[in-house]
């Protein structure tokens, strides 16, 4: 919540929007890198619960996959804008984020597929904490996105590359699926936090 705020003041005074920039680049590095330790560290410890034997959850994988050829676009095309306007953390921004959503598909794919049998793991639960950061920081992401690309001006590098009227098409044929993931993740999250520490079908 702060960091709309302080994002909100620093583009009202023109003179501090190099710093708005760097703020919002900064941030979103920040919170993608939190991301990925996060999904690596809860994929290690979902691990140790058992396989749900009758899961109901192919039309949610069916949901991730379609959306992650939006990243790997968004992803290619800020690669080329950034590289080439030497914005070394966009860069690298975008690099953690592609790599995050990687190993985050598989982890939501994994983690609706188990559940709790023994009363040890109901009572340990291992990585609930995790999912439920994942959960709020898929959340926060849906909602940077919803606010961010409302205004021309908080993608100026792209905008400065492609052109005004290109970049918007292209923004406008990825953005909508990065959306839907970030959401759905979050839907997917809550309910792993819900099901996957209860017993499984046959228990």
């Amino acid at each position: 919540m702060l960091y709309y705020i302080f994002k909100t003041m620093f583009f009202c005074f023109s003179k501090f929007q190099k710093a708005g920039y760097l703020l919002t680049d900064v941030v979103k590095l920040g919170l993608h890198s939190l991301m990925l330790i996060a999904a690596v560290v809860a994929f290690t410890r979902l691990r140790r619960l058992d396989i749900n034997q009758h899961p109901m959850s192919l039309l949610d994988d069916v949901l991730l996959f379609i959306c992650l050829p939006a990243f790997f676009m968004e992803t290619v095309l800020s690669m080329i804008a950034t590289v080439n306007i030497l914005n070394v953390i966009k860069s690298i921004d975008v690099i953690v984020m592609v790599v995050q959503v990687v190993i985050q598909t598989p982890l939501i794919m994994d983690g609706l597929r188990r559940c709790s049998n023994s009363k040890k793991l109901r009572r340990s639960k291992p990585g609930r904490e995790l999912l439920m950061f994942l959960l709020i920081a898929n959340v926060s992401m849906w909602l940077f996105n919803t606010f961010s690309y409302k205004s021309p001006e908080s993608l100026d590098e792209r905008y400065e590359f492609y052109g005004k009227v290109l970049w918007t098409v292209l923004g406008h044929i990825s953005l909508p699926l990065i959306m839907f993931y970030r959401f759905h993740s979050s839907v997917c999250f809550a309910d792993i936090w819900d099901s996957a520490y209860k017993p499984g079908e046959d228990h």
